[in-house]
């Protein structure tokens, strides 16, 4: 009788003993699954923020980059504009000098043969007038007068010295080989005559300038005279 009773409890016994056991493993392996979460969690969260603190600086770098390159570029087209600047004003200035320079020309070369295919002559009415010029190509002298034209008999101004290099450019007589007998008014400030003659030649002329405003004297006519008048 006693074994009979001993061994349903011995029984009960091992079951809860199993039961607890598996009771231990499942609170164990809970545990263990909590862990791994909080773990994995963890590095996501943890790890991923490092992660974008270590990507932000390439993002910097690229903005960077940009930068320097957009300063580049704005410095290139500085470059650019300053050397279209330079070359504008050098154009500028080589059409200055080269307008200079034609003034020289007209002003001491002038028209070295009044009879040349550019020149119209013909038989003028005054009896001592051989041939009477007219050149349609014949321009200012140009000026150094900045205000406005003072008209002078003075040698040494600016409007004989002018006036004298108008006479040489219609002629073709350099300066320093022309003689000046007469240089008056014709019928105004703005309108003179002047009688001349070559020194290598003795050839007389007669030369009628008009002023142009801001441009200087210009050459109208040149007579050539039989004789000199104003000797």
């Amino acid at each position: 009788m006693a074994n009979e009773y001993n061994h349903p409890n011995r029984s009960r016994s091992m079951q809860r003993a199993k039961r607890r056991k598996t009771n231990i493993i499942l609170n164990s392996l809970i545990v263990i699954v909590i862990l791994l979460i909080i773990i994995v969690a963890y590095t996501i969260f943890i790890g991923g923020g490092k992660n974008d603190e270590k990507s932000s600086p390439p993002a910097k770098t690229a903005h960077t980059q940009k930068n320097n390159n957009d300063a580049k570029s704005d410095a290139n087209k500085s470059n650019n504009e300053s050397k279209n600047n330079t070359s504008d004003n050098n154009n500028k200035n080589d059409t200055t000098a080269d307008d200079n320079q034609s003034n020289t020309n007209v002003d001491e070369s002038g028209d070295s043969n009044l009879e040349n295919s550019e020149v119209v002559s013909n038989e003028g009415n005054d009896p001592n007038v051989k041939k009477t010029y007219v050149n349609p190509n014949w321009a200012p002298v140009g000026t150094n007068q900045t205000s406005g034209h003072q008209y002078s008999s003075d040698q040494n101004s600016v409007d004989w010295q002018e006036k004298e290099k108008a006479l040489a450019y219609a002629t073709g007589i350099p300066s320093d080989q022309m003689t000046i007998w007469y240089l008056g008014r014709n019928s105004s400030d703005s309108s003179v005559v002047g009688t001349i003659s070559s020194k290598e030649n003795k050839k007389a002329y007669r030369v009628y300038l008009e002023w142009v405003d801001s441009q200087g004297w210009k050459p109208t006519k040149v007579e050539e005279l039989k004789h000199n008048d104003r000797q």
